[in-house]
């Protein structure tokens, strides 16, 4: 129903405005409603539904932000309701990155094992049979992994046992497998027992001390998730290497099998364990007449997923970064151009950049000691946080020096610089929920 031909025009201006935020509201909820209803699986896998999820999350913020505005109803006469609006959008942000990092903690998917998965033997005689390997011996395989412990980067040193179901007349002084990525020779340590089998066979368990060396992806961190896989290959020409399912309760990856029960995880938390097949290629022929340089090499792989727990290493980043967030927001409370509270606030432009100048050097040094603990060559999740805040101190300098120039904008001018206190934390929380959303969900 039109309003009465007797109300002032700018009132019918903003009815009209009112219902065009309540229309847009109203499509943004029905977006995420139709991106949301194509996700349905529990909490801990929404993450493969990334892009759905990152409309979801998107749709929300913006339409639960124009409901605020309708509530609210903010206006220059108004300050403090700016002020509560620029609160509730900058919540809104901040909850759904929170959001997305419970969805990172949660996520325990069975993913990253090389090739191939198989949980029983029925799946590794289908395996070999595919690839034309099920005419080869085959040597029943486990590990119990003991200790598990990153050395650097990219080396991680695990202890544990070994073992194989070999024929009887196999000579036993050595394993009949290779761990191909370890750095400290065989990996394959002393004969530490030898049980006799009724079906003709000897299980023979070698002491297990090994560091491998990998390629680990540190690109989410500190809400990385890593896949640590012992790979091996047969000594013997003419057998292949197969799980000893035998030797373990019935196989389920979320059980950790393989693992001991005390093991002593520190920052990471194990969520799966599996085996895996593949093939290796070396590209040589090693000196085998009979072999060519596209010649592949049977591989068996235990493979053990973990997750950093990632609350400590998250808050050690943060509290110092939220610190200086606050600190150089509360700067902006002492630009002014008043003679009188210039002189009570000790406040020049110079002292403002000066103190920018000396935020920034603060987090630069954080941030290179972040580069330089996770080794990483390419940029990790964490560093958002800096690149963030380099860009809020730059924005922060360039207000200072606006304002205080005798050419400035009319917008910043207005109301002794509120736009920039009402606009801080909004783009401060808008950028970590963009970069968020763009590495785990896009």
């Amino acid at each position: 129903m039109p309003p009465p031909a007797d109300l002032p025009q700018s009132h019918r201006r903003w009815s009209g405005l009112q219902i065009a935020l309540a229309v847009a509201a109203a499509a943004l909820f029905m977006v995420a409603g139709v991106a949301a209803a194509g996700i349905d699986g529990p909490a801990h896998e929404v993450l493969q539904h990334g892009g759905q999820l990152a409309v979801v999350l998107g749709c929300s913020v913006v339409g639960l932000s124009l409901v605020a505005w309708l509530l609210l109803w903010p206006r220059a006469a108004k300050p403090s309701s700016l002020g509560w609006f620029s609160a509730t959008v900058s919540t809104l942000c901040l909850l759904a990155t929170v959001f997305v990092w419970v969805s990172v903690a949660a996520d325990d998917t069975v993913a990253g094992a090389p090739g191939t998965v198989v949980t029983s033997q029925d799946q590794s005689t289908d395996y070999l049979r595919s690839e034309q390997r099920d005419g080869m011996q085959q040597i029943p395989t486990g590990v119990m992994i003991q200790t598990a412990q990153f050395t650097d980067a990219n080396n991680v040193r695990l202890t544990g046992y070994l073992w194989q179901r070999l024929p009887a007349s196999t000579d036993t002084k050595t394993a009949a497998v290779e761990l191909p990525a370890a750095v400290d020779g065989s990996g394959i340590g002393e004969q530490v027992y030898l049980h006799p089998n009724n079906d003709g066979t000897q299980t023979v368990g070698w002491k297990l001390r090994t560091t491998l060396r990998e390629t680990f992806d540190y690109s989410h961190y500190p809400l990385d998730s890593q896949v640590i896989w012992a790979t091996m290959w047969a000594k013997t020409p003419g057998t292949v290497l197969v799980p000893d399912f035998a030797a373990y309760p019935p196989w389920e990856p979320e059980q950790n099998l393989g693992l001991y029960t005390g093991m002593v995880t520190g920052e990471w938390r194990t969520h799966f364990t599996t085996f895996s097949m593949g093939e290796a290629t070396t590209r040589t022929t090693m000196g085998n007449p009979s072999a060519t340089p596209e010649s592949t090499i049977a591989a068996l792989h235990f493979s053990t997923g973990i997750t950093r727990e990632f609350l400590s290493p998250l808050l050690d980043r943060l509290i110092p970064l939220i610190v200086i967030t606050l600190l150089v927001f509360a700067s902006l409370f002492v630009v002014t151009t008043d003679s009188d509270r210039r002189s009570l606030a000790g406040f020049s432009t110079w002292t403002v950049i000066g103190f920018c100048g000396a935020m920034m050097l603060v987090v630069a040094v954080q941030h290179s000691s972040l580069r330089s603990s996770t080794g990483s060559t390419g940029v990790v999740y964490a560093e958002y946080f800096y690149f963030i805040l380099y860009l809020v101190i730059a924005l922060v300098a360039f207000n200072v020096v606006e304002y205080t120039s005798t050419r400035r904008f009319a917008f910043l001018d207005w109301n002794g610089n509120m736009a920039a206190r009402l606009l801080y934390w909004p783009i401060v929380t808008a950028l970590l929920l963009g970069t968020t959303a763009a590495v785990f969900l896009l």
